[in-house]
């Protein structure tokens, strides 16, 4: 052996030796003194392409885009034959928004080393960013039929699946990752979120259980076990999950007020306030906050950091009418004659989840009973039905018997969606009950109204449109609460109370005749029975 051989072989073992240092300086994250050994390596070798790469990938890690396209560009100009550089330059143009060149490159690439997976996964990631989903799935697909255990372009396949709004074809990629390796986290979490958009909750919890056993402090777990138990009713557990979660990121707003929904959702009221407070210390002109902790004010009967609240909400919202209408409601204005359309939408789309269990067992809820005892008597069979204000169905129920027909008329669309799920009526109209009336060119045999006039002072109009859309001897059957000094009243609830003399000038003056009078409790307000009349008109003759 030479001298000059001999000395290049240790010039040579030296380099190694440096080079492995320094790589194992990167591995472990020291960034700095990485850096500093490729770079005093590269004054002795700077057409180095090992070299060059390895500071282009330590930049990229820096998010020192610019120059790790610069070392990238270099390593690929002294090695045309490595498809690992062109595939980490094509991600850092990626980084830096330069998506054609990507593709270009990758294209090459791929067409050079068809057998370099990791360059068709990356070619197949650009065609997702620039949406060409179609060109990405075909990908990521070839890139599997040469190594059927390629993870990477399998998770990346389902997520695609996503985007393109294809569920179930997302559920099966993420499934087969799951066969092959059942601690893929991210496949299985995918799988969880996917399985609870498409309203299978009970498998959802179990795959987010299943996570949950293993990364206990994953957030978004605990978010999602959250969502699956308030979609399953399990209040308590739901909010053992927001908690949960509350843990892993104390100064959540999102999850502080979620807290305090579910806290009202659980009669813990005092709990709800103190969420919303804790929100508020935060965020102090958050419409939403200020609203519910009003309604929970409310709920203790706390009247004046209600209004105090509302007032806010209103500041922040000047335009919003139901605020305005509860704002004049607590304040006792006199001068308020019906509920505005506006507000008993809202007021029914944010109840309408939680409504049957609340109004039956809160409140104890009886209309429905105390409607078809009333009226029983004086019914036929297959008639013709309308019922007003309809809600989820509860007045229909005991009607469905005696209907030919069955119409639901409601201003919340999401109280119909439950109410259709009944399959009682044979007509859901989302309408306002005036607006109906005043439009429809049906009549009807029975116009039902249960809980539907506490929300309109003057009732003068709604007594003569339903004059005039029942049939010769049809029957107008409704509820009210009771009033002792004013013709009606707005009350702090928000409802309207009518004085019986006021109801009974109202049936002359429409030529109503009154079937039926009693007086009832219609629910609990605040632990107290709420009086009411209950009324049977009929447009005939008695």
């Amino acid at each position: 052996m030479t001298v000059m051989k001999a000395i290049g072989i240790k010039r040579m073992a030296k380099y190694v030796i440096d080079f492995n240092t320094a790589r194992e300086l990167h591995r472990m994250g020291d960034l700095k003194s990485a850096k500093a050994a490729y770079l005093d390596l590269l004054k002795s070798k700077p057409r180095n392409a090992e070299l060059l790469h390895a500071l282009g990938i330590l930049h990229t890690q820096e998010e020192n885009f610019e120059k790790a396209i610069d070392f990238l560009e270099k390593a690929m100009m002294q090695n045309q034959h490595d498809p690992s550089i062109q595939s980490h330059l094509a991600n850092v143009y990626k980084f830096q928004g330069l998506l054609d060149k990507a593709q270009n490159l990758l294209e090459k690439t791929v067409s050079q080393f068809p057998e370099h997976l990791p360059s068709l996964n990356n070619l197949a990631n650009i065609y997702f960013a620039l949406e060409n989903y179609e060109r990405a799935i075909s990908c990521y697909e070839k890139a599997i039929s040469k190594k059927p255990d390629y993870m990477d372009a399998y998770y990346n396949l389902g997520l695609t699946y996503i985007k393109m709004q294809s569920l179930s074809k997302g559920r099966d990629t993420f499934q087969k990752i799951l066969a092959l390796h059942p601690d893929h986290f991210a496949a299985r979490f995918q799988l969880a979120c996917i399985l609870m958009r498409e309203e299978k909750i009970t498998e959802a919890t179990k795959e987010f259980l299943a996570i949950e056993n293993a990364h206990a402090h994953h957030f978004e777990t605990q978010t999602n076990l959250a969502t699956c138990y308030l979609k399953k009713g399990e209040i308590k557990e739901a909010k053992n999950h927001y908690k949960k979660a509350l843990d892993l990121r104390p100064d959540d707003t999102q999850i502080i007020f979620n807290l305090g929904v579910v806290s009202m959702q659980d009669s813990n009221v005092d709990a709800a306030i103190q969420y919303y407070q804790q929100f508020l210390l935060l965020n102090p002109n958050d419409f939403a906050t200020h609203n519910n902790i009003a309604v929970a004010f409310l709920a203790k009967n706390h009247l004046p950091y209600a209004l105090n609240h509302f007032k806010e909400a209103l500041r922040l919202d000047p335009q919003n009418a139901s605020i305005a209408y509860i704002v004049e409601s607590l304040s006792q204005n006199k001068s308020l004659r019906a509920a505005p359309r506006d507000y008993i939408q809202s007021l029914f789309d944010s109840y309408a989840d939680h409504y049957e269990p609340h109004l039956l067992n809160a409140l104890e809820y009886q209309i429905p009973d105390i409607f078809i005892k009333a009226i029983s008597p004086f019914l036929s069979k297959n008639i013709t039905i309308l019922d007003l204000g309809c809600g989820t169905g509860l007045c229909g129920i005991p009607f469905k018997s005696y209907a030919k027909k069955l119409v639901g008329v409601d201003l919340s669309g999401k109280m119909l969606h439950f109410a259709r799920e009944k399959n009682i009526y044979d007509e859901l109209i989302t309408d306002d009950v005036k607006s109906f009336l005043e439009n429809t060119k049906e009549v009807f045999d029975l116009i039902i109204a249960g809980d539907v006039l506490v929300y309109t002072g003057d009732l003068a109009e709604l007594f003569y449109l339903a004059h005039k859309k029942l049939t010769p001897n049809g029957l107008f059957i409704f509820n009210t609460e009771v009033s002792e000094r004013d013709d009606f009243t707005m009350n702090q609830s928000g409802r309207f109370s009518h004085h019986k003399k006021y109801l009974e000038q109202l049936i002359d003056q429409t030529h109503f005749k009154t079937l039926h009078y009693q007086t009832c409790h219609t629910r609990m307000q605040q632990h107290q029975l709420v009086e009411g009349h209950l009324y049977i008109l009929s447009k005939g003759m008695v």
